[in-house]
């Protein structure tokens, strides 16, 4: 029996290098004791019923973190700060393992240490790997505290890998007359594969798996059985272990030398048969194929003791779990984790009280019964939940027809074709809806092409999203993004999953996806409402967020007007020009070549050309980089790499635009892009399908495509951006009396700034001491360190210190806003705008340095880059509502950071400039001027 070592609250049993922890609620479970030999194994008495056998899973916990890791964005993060994204992928997997299979048991088993054993037969084994990403490296230790948390036994054993604890636990547990479930994302696991052992092999992601028995192994290979699986491995290697193999021999051939000859071994007998290349391959390496054997066997004799009789799942206190899952921000997990509970077959233990209860759906309702309950919620000022049904899934070849489903607290129901449009139009204009997307909804009615009709609204004319109460609507996602702008996935079922309590039941053709979100969205509006006044982002919500949703809905309505003729003739003038510059470059390396391939771009610049290559690093592949930075760098001094980049930018703008931009043309002859509320974590918003804000502004190309956007005839294309807005912020946010007063004054800032820093009057501030401090001014805005500047400015890094230092010299309120914003920032993981808007930096607790220091930079940022996101969308809500009321015939059609576009009749032009500069300059009131400039022309290049 192994010792038992007690530390602290966590129980550790010992053999040797070791080690089973279980969890503190559970500290019988530590006497644990080697598990009985097959021979040992008692024989049911002749006659006697067998019991059922008891069901136990072991997690390859490696294999399933990395596939976490890699199938979650990495932006998921504790409320302290940590990375989280593999732990939540793990345990969602883990929560569909239980849920699914129901095993009496549970043990999870990770690599420790060095592979040894496999080291010492191959020194290569696994050489070829690059080290663990630090941000998975730091998640194994909280993922192991979490699963004792949960009482699961975890095992590890130092120099022996986790497919090896998996193998010896098969084999025992099999033995001793358990089924086994060995859950994994390693394909040589199949050779565990019995009556009695089966894989559980994750597919894809964390979600989708495939149960491997002996039947679906031998299919999967072609005839490899599970025992022939490391005979199989023996010939075709594997590139993801280092394990060699037979060179020239894949899969297929290995499989059909196997099923052939019967065992690798018959294959060496036979060798001298097999002709060709694939013959003299295998002969020439017969001791790699042995060798290659011998590694890809899962051991099944490592020294471990553990009684598998003692795991059992679930027997975790559920306050703990609670507690666990709640500092992680697991919050729509832990209800989950919970009602394992109620369902485990482990213990009798009293938790089911703990786990929240499964969501009811409620009646399903139709027709005349539908349409009263909702009349009756209307009329009672319920929140009444909306959501369309996705038209992908009606199953018909034709245009579908419209259907909605709505949930109220009678039931939940579904309204189609005219019904459903009458039902949207009532709801929006006179109920309080929620939804997952307001905006959705209104485009229902309101189509975005406007050469479709919109629908009536109660009066007959018209329905106008003008028109909405943005108080009664209220937009889930919008209320998720607004809570953490961080999270990037807002679909109704992901936010569900965070804060309800309970779980919602699989769609069924019954009651499908669409209903469930029409559910959700109801049963969200007062988690979310009461979440937002707690985290004082309401006012966000109800003044800026929703008013902005009926003004987006009209400018994508809108559009913007594109002439065909002209992009066709740019792109095709554009594909000369792209010819030009791969003749160019070809030319220069004197041969053709693919230059679109990295590889081949590489092997030509610095194999061919003999490019320099300190300080470049190499991909994984291994040929060295040929990535934006390192072609602008090195374009400095070549001129071949210079046309490459030439190339580039053609070659996407041409892609991009003018050859995509055509298929985009709406029946009313305009583009009309999405205009996104819930994407960019700054605040701004953002434009998809197409994304007109990423056309670039300052080179001739991007003007060119822009020429292509015009106006109606008559009309005159009209943009007025905010000058300076995010240094007049800092001004503001600061109160540095330096920096208030050269804004107030009305002099030229940079050049006030450059005077500062280098010591010089004004009037003899040059071009590029005035560029220079330009530089400076902006990288402050956005928390920009000396390397940042020196390599903007291509000056020696002291240099670039040595200004910043001079910038604080002489304006010390900046450095003293920074340093308290950067404090705060670390006390409360967040940061906000002067209006409330929160962005969590949880990278700025990070013990990663890089991380740590983007996390300072985003939290000096976001004050002054938030905040002129919120004023611009003020500034749009402001314009809007002034156009309408003055009768105005010109309409906003594009907003582009901290620039606003309109489309203006001739004879509205000095008013409408008038009237926007007014609106925009006095939306809010700062300690300094907001300075907006109005500029104008026939389309969006010549009006800019």
């Amino acid at each position: 029996m192994a010792d038992i070592e007690t530390n602290g609250s966590v129980n550790t049993v010992s053999a040797g290098e070791a080690s089973v922890a279980p969890s503190p609620a559970s500290p019988a479970q530590a006497e644990t004791a080697t598990a009985t030999p097959a021979s040992e194994s008692p024989a049911p008495a002749e006659g006697a019923q067998s019991e059922p056998r008891r069901v136990i899973a072991v997690v390859d916990g490696n294999s399933l973190m990395h596939r976490a890791f890699h199938a979650i964005p990495p932006t998921m993060t504790a409320p302290d700060g940590r990375p989280t994204n593999a732990i939540f992928g793990f345990v969602s997997m883990f929560v569909k393992l239980v849920g699914k299979f129901h095993p009496n048991g549970v043990i999870c088993a990770f690599d420790k240490g060095k592979p040894q054993v496999r080291m010492d037969m191959l020194p290569q084994y696994k050489a070829q790997r690059p080290p663990m990403d630090p941000v998975l490296h730091e998640q194994f230790p909280m993922v192991k505290e979490l699963l004792r948390t949960m009482d699961v036994p975890v095992v590890e054993l130092q120099g022996w890998e986790g497919d090896d604890i998996l193998g010896t636990l098969a084999r025992r547990g099999e033995a001793s007359g358990y089924d086994m479930l060995l859950v994994t994302g390693d394909r040589d696991m199949y050779q565990l594969v019995t009556e009695h052992v089966n894989v559980v092999s994750t597919r894809k992601g964390v979600s989708d798996v495939n149960i491997m028995t002996p039947e679906s192994v031998d299919d999967l290979y072609h005839g490899i059985t599970p025992e022939l699986v490391p005979d199989f491995y023996g010939l075709k290697g594997d590139t993801s272990d280092n394990i060699p193999g037979v060179p020239g021999i894949g899969p297929k051939k290995a499989s059909a030398l196997i099923v052939k000859y019967g065992s690798l071994d018959n294959v060496i007998t036979h060798a001298d048969e097999i002709k060709g290349k694939m013959g003299e391959n295998l002969r020439a390496h017969i001791d790699d194929a042995l060798l290659s054997r011998k590694v890809a066997i899962i051991r099944t004799d490592a020294p471990i003791e553990i009684d598998l009789a003692d795991a059992k799942f679930p027997t975790f206190d559920p306050a703990v779990v609670r507690d666990a899952f709640g500092a992680l921000g697991f919050t729509g997990m832990t209800s989950k984790v919970l009602a394992l509970a109620s369902a485990g077959s482990g213990t009798a233990t009293e938790v089911a009280p703990a786990a929240a209860p499964a969501i009811e759906v409620g009646e399903l309702l139709e027709g005349d019964a539908l349409a009263a309950a909702l009349d009756a919620a209307a009329e009672a000022g319920e929140w009444v939940g909306l959501a369309l049904a996705d038209a992908k899934l009606q199953g018909t070849l034709f245009e579908p027809e419209l259907e909605i489903w709505a949930s109220c607290a009678a039931g939940v129901g579904k309204v189609s074709g005219d019904a459903a449009s009458a039902l949207i139009v009532r709801a929006l204009e006179g109920w309080n809806v929620a939804s997952a997307d307001v905006k959705a909804l209104i485009h229902a009615v309101y189509p975005v092409d406007s050469s479709l009709a919109v629908a009536p609204a109660g009066d007959g004319r018209p329905f106008d999203p003008a028109d909405l109460d943005a108080s009664r609507t209220f937009d889930i996602a919008v209320a998720a993004y607004l809570l953490d702008s961080s999270k990037g996935a807002y679909a109704v079922a992901d936010v569900a999953e965070r804060y309800l309590e309970g779980e919602l039941p699989e769609p069924t053709d019954a009651v499908p996806a669409s209903a469930l979100a029409a559910l959700s969205a109801r049963l969200l509006r007062p988690v979310l409402a009461e979440a937002l006044d707690r985290d004082g982002s309401a006012c966000c919500m109800h003044q800026i967020e929703m008013p902005l949703v009926g003004v987006l809905a009209r400018m994508e309505r809108q559009g913007m007007h594109v002439e065909p003729q002209v992009l066709a003739q740019q792109s095709a003038e554009l594909g000369a020009d792209i010819d030009t510059s791969k003749r160019r470059v070809f030319e220069a390396a004197g041969r053709e070549f693919n230059i679109d391939s990295p590889m081949q771009l590489s092997g030509v610049l610095f194999d061919d050309l003999g490019l320099p290559t300190a300080g470049l690093k190499k991909t994984q592949r291994g040929y060295y980089s040929t990535n934006a930075k390192v072609l602008e760098d090195l374009a400095q001094a070549s001129d071949v790499v210079a046309e490459v980049l030439a190339y580039r930018e053609k070659a996407k703008i041409k892609s991009t635009y003018l050859d995509a931009l055509p298929a985009l043309i709406a029946g009313d002859g305009r583009i009309h892009t999405s205009l996104n509320q819930t994407v960019a974590a700054t605040g701004r918003l953002s434009s998809s399908n197409p994304n007109l804000q990423n056309i670039p502004v300052r080179s001739g190309l991007g003007r060119r495509v822009r020429q292509a956007f015009t106006v109606a005839p008559g009309s005159v294309f009209l943009a007025c951006d905010y000058s300076q807005i995010e240094l007049r912020l800092l001004a503001h946010l600061s109160g540095d009396k330096h920096l208030i007063a050269a804004f107030c004054e009305g002099e030229d800032f940079h050049a006030e700034t450059a005077a500062r820093v280098f010591g010089v009057p004004v009037s003899e501030v040059t071009p590029e001491l005035r560029s220079r401090a330009k530089a400076v001014n902006f990288g402050i805005v956005y928390g920009q360190q000396a390397y940042g500047l020196s390599t903007s400015l291509h000056i020696p890094r002291r240099e670039a210190q040595e200004m910043i230092d001079r910038y604080f010299e002489a304006y010390p309120g900046v450095r003293a806003y920074l340093d308290r914003t950067v404090a705060e920032a670390k006390s409360n993981v967040w940061v906000e705008t002067m209006f409330g808007r929160k962005r969590h930096v949880p990278d700025i607790l990070a013990r990663n340095a890089n991380l740590r220091s983007f996390g300072e930079r985003t939290a000096m940022n976001h004050p002054m880059q938030g905040s002129a996101a919120d004023i611009i969308k003020l500034a749009m809500v402001a314009v809007d509502r002034r156009m309408r009321n003055e009768g105005l015939a010109s309409r906003l059609i594009l907003q582009i950071h901290d620039e606003l576009d309109f489309e203006v009749p001739e004879s509205e032009l000095e008013e409408m400039s008038r009237v926007v500069k007014e609106t925009m300059e006095g939306v809010v009131e700062l300690s300094v001027p907001l300075v907006a400039e109005v500029s104008y022309g026939k389309d969006w290049a010549s009006a800019k």
